[in-house]
């Protein structure tokens, strides 16, 4: 006998996840790799801001089987970091539900620019009530720096503790190392901030 059962598919939550950080800190590439699985050597600017939505399948944690596939739909923003469009910033922040700062794990200017990004998230999108993840990027790329480029542990470290960030990630989206489970792990706080007990199966 053929089973014409079919579960259904259920939207519980939408969330705007914005990422931010400096020019060519690696954003788009995490955008891309997590969205399109895709990773494009060409490293042009970001003009302006890239969106695209997600649908991930979350469950409930005392949940053993649901008749209904349950998701949450994460609309991703992408935004360029070039100063000619910082008067876009607060429009692209406000209402955003959680928040990756990225940098450049090869470049000291990169993670000195991030001071500026966290604090136009406190300032434009309630980010001191957000879950945020700090993100280094370009992890594949660490072991051929050399040693004065490289980002110091001790100074990212001082700014998880300082700023009240919710964890901290190394990625390459050129290897496809960790970008799933940044995005998976985001999902999960924001899941958590709205007081569930679902979270991304």
């Amino acid at each position: 006998m053929i089973d014409t059962y079919t579960q259904e598919k259920e939207i519980l939550y939408t969330f705007k996840t914005v990422i931010v950080g400096p020019p060519s800190a690696g954003k788009t590439c995490l955008f891309n790799r997590f969205c399109f699985n895709s990773f494009n050597f060409d490293t042009s600017l970001t003009i302006g801001v890239n969106f695209h939505s997600i649908d991930l399948k979350i469950c409930s944690e005392d949940e053993i089987q649901s008749l209904k596939d349950l998701y949450n739909v994460q609309s991703i923003f992408d935004f360029g970091g070039q100063e000619r469009f910082k008067a876009l910033i607060p429009k692209f922040l406000g209402g955003a539900n959680g928040v990756l700062l990225v940098f450049d794990l090869t470049r000291k200017n990169s993670f000195e620019q991030l001071e500026f990004w966290y604090n136009q998230v406190l300032e434009h999108a309630n980010g001191l009530n957000l879950p945020k993840l700090l993100v280094g990027s370009k992890s594949d790329l660490v072991s051929s720096t050399i040693i004065e480029n490289l980002v110091p542990e001790e100074q990212i470290q001082n700014f998880i503790q300082e700023k009240g960030i919710d964890g901290f990630y190394k990625t390459s989206a050129l290897q496809n190392h960790n970008v799933l489970k940044v995005f998976k792990e985001l999902n999960n706080l924001m899941l958590k901030h709205q007081k569930t007990r679902y979270v991304v199966s």
